[in-house]
Formats: C-alpha cells, structure tokens, sequence
C-alpha cells in the first residue's frame, strides 16, 4: 500500500469512504493498479464493501466501511517496543496513542517520559496545587498540561493522581481597606493564577492592601481604576509588579510604567529567588526588545541584573511557578522594606 494512502485512511475521521474519494486520493494511478489495491485491501478487512452501494464497470463497490485497526497493528507494536524501551509507568495507558496515527505518539512521546518519571518518583498523589503548578513540575512547562489539550485524558491519568486541584477563576472585586488614614497604600500585581492563588490566603501577613491577578497583558488596561476600586481615590498608591521573567513579562512592566498614572515599581525579591532555580527553555521565539531591558534592570540588584540579559539570549526564562509558596510569601513579605521588616 502507498504510505501516502495508508496516512489519509489513518488521519480519515468517517467511518465509511466512497470510491470516488478513494480513486482520488490515489492518483494518479492507473485503474487496473487502483482496482488491485482495493481488493487487497478487502482481502485484509481494511475496506469492507457495502453491497447497497452499487458497484463500478469493474466490480468495485461504490462505498466501504473502513476498519483501521489491520492498519494500526504495526504501529501499535511500535509504540510498545518504543515504550519499554523509555521504561513508561504501568499507570500510563497508552490504548489511545495505538489507536491514532504513529505521528501523534511522537509528538507525544518526550512528554509522556516525563509524566512517567513523575509517577516514578511520586507512587503517591501530591498536596494539591494548581495545574499551572504541577505542570511546571512536571515538565519545567507550566503551560504544557494546558496547551496540550486531552494529554492526560489519552493516558488515563486522573488530576487527582497528580494533586492536582480543581480552580475556579479567582473572583475580581473592588476592596476597601480596614485603615483608610495610611499615608501610602502598597498593591502587588501578580501575572499568573497559580502563583496569585498560592499568595491569597496570606494576603494579610503581607505589607499589601490589595492582591492583584495581572492575567497577562490586561492588567495594563484596568490598573487605572485601582484608587477608585479601593475606595481611596485621593490616596497615594504605588503597586509592585512581579511577572514571569521572560521578554513579554519585561515588555509588560516597562508598559504599565510608561502607561500608569500610578507609580509602578519592580518586586525586585521575586526576580533574586528566581536563581535558586534552574531556568526553562522554549522561549526562543519570543521577540526581544533590548531598548526597554535597561529600564527593567535599573530596578534589581546589580549581581541580579547581570545575568539576565544571557539568560534572555540563550532563550530561558523563569516562570512564577518556579517559586515555592513558602518562597512566593518570603518574597511579598520583603519587598517594599526588604529582609526582617514583617
């Protein structure tokens, strides 16, 4: 059989194909050659006639129903002999990767040696954390489990498995503080859900009024609205920004502080804790923007600033998700007056 032909019936998603179809997707190949490979395709069950349909001048039924596992047979040895060679937990069920094209394995497979090494080494599920969390546990990703769509759900790993806790949202609402006589009012902006969720409930043995969830680039449309939501519209406020250290964290900073009528500072003690980390790569592809780098290592410790602009160049970045709570809550606690103050 072509390999071209025996791709097209793996990725076809109907249960039944015309002749017409057939012959198309095997041209140009001559009808007597055409006619031969469909009756050897019948003769393996991969295409079973359906009489009703009618038949051709040479016998040919004009429809078929398509049966793909003699097809996946082979592939699913592969991926057997594959999977014992990289050692795959027991606990990973691989029945719908020998289902699908070998393609879909491949792309597949780095990923799932990593979740099995995880299940490896933790037989039991973990405190629950976020999916963001566990993910960048896992695959030092912490958008992997989110990007790719159904990865657990093919293998058979339930999130529970993997302490993984189930999240609403977090509610957005506007907060009046309990002391409305301060002389400054300090908010820390956090970019990502997971980080933000770790941070909450020890919101009040920080130095901050508010907590805020940056999601991203939308934060630097609604941050104009902070004295307002917070009640103290005549008040001094100065929020602190702590983001993923990577150029879209870093073009987000220098934007609300360029943007902002609030002032804007840097939580420097997030960005120093990065580096008792090992940094992710697949960042390659973000655009750099080297004019606005100064800008955002004006704000940290000169041994600290120092080894950004390589780690950027080598396409690395730190996540939020590589600090711990207990790190993420040490950081919050000094930031605005630095190490013993809380």
């Amino acid at each position: 059989m072509p390999q071209h032909l025996r791709n097209w019936l793996l990725a076809y998603k109907r249960k039944t194909v015309s002749l017409d179809v057939l012959q198309e997707v095997c041209m140009p190949m001559a009808y007597a050659e055409f006619r031969a490979l469909l009756l050897a395709l019948m003769e393996q069950k991969i295409l079973v006639p359906i009489k009703a349909s009618g038949a051709d001048h040479g016998g040919l039924a004009r429809k078929y129903t398509l049966h793909r596992g003699p097809l996946l047979a082979p592939v699913a040895r592969k991926i057997e002999q594959e999977a014992t060679a990289d050692g795959i937990s027991g606990e990973i069920d691989l029945s719908w990767y020998r289902q699908h094209p070998y393609s879909d394995w491949q792309r597949a497979r780095s990923a799932i040696r990593q979740l099995s090494l995880y299940l490896q080494e933790h037989p039991s599920a973990q405190p629950l954390t976020s999916l963001q969390q566990r993910s960048y546990d896992i695959f030092g990703d912490e958008k992997l489990l989110l990007q790719s769509a159904g990865l657990l759900q093919h293998l058979g790993i339930q999130q529970e498995r993997l302490g993984i806790a189930p999240e609403a949202d977090p509610l957005m609402f506007a907060t009046r503080p309990l002391d409305g006589q301060a002389s400054v009012y300090h908010h820390l902006v956090v970019e990502n859900k997971a980080p933000w969720m770790a941070l909450l409930p020890h919101l009040a043995a920080t130095p901050f009024t508010t907590l805020i969830l940056g999601y991203g680039w939308k934060i630097c449309s609604g941050l104009g609205q902070l004295p307002l939501q917070c009640g103290l519209p005549e008040a001094k406020h100065i929020v602190w920004y702590f983001g993923d250290l990577d150029w879209e964290g870093i073009r987000i900073f220098t934007t609300l502080q360029d943007r902002s009528t609030l002032e804007v500072r840097l939580a420097a003690p997030f960005y120093s804790a990065f580096w008792q980390h090992s940094a992710s790569k697949g960042k390659e592809s973000q655009q750099s923007a080297p004019e606005i780098l100064p800008l955002f290592l004006h704000q940290l410790p000169e041994e600290i600033a120092k080894l950004i602009p390589s780690l950027l160049e080598a396409g690395s970045y730190y996540p939020q998700e590589a600090l711990t709570p207990a790190e993420l809550l040490t950081c919050a606690k000094e930031t605005i007056h630095g190490t013993g103050k809380f």
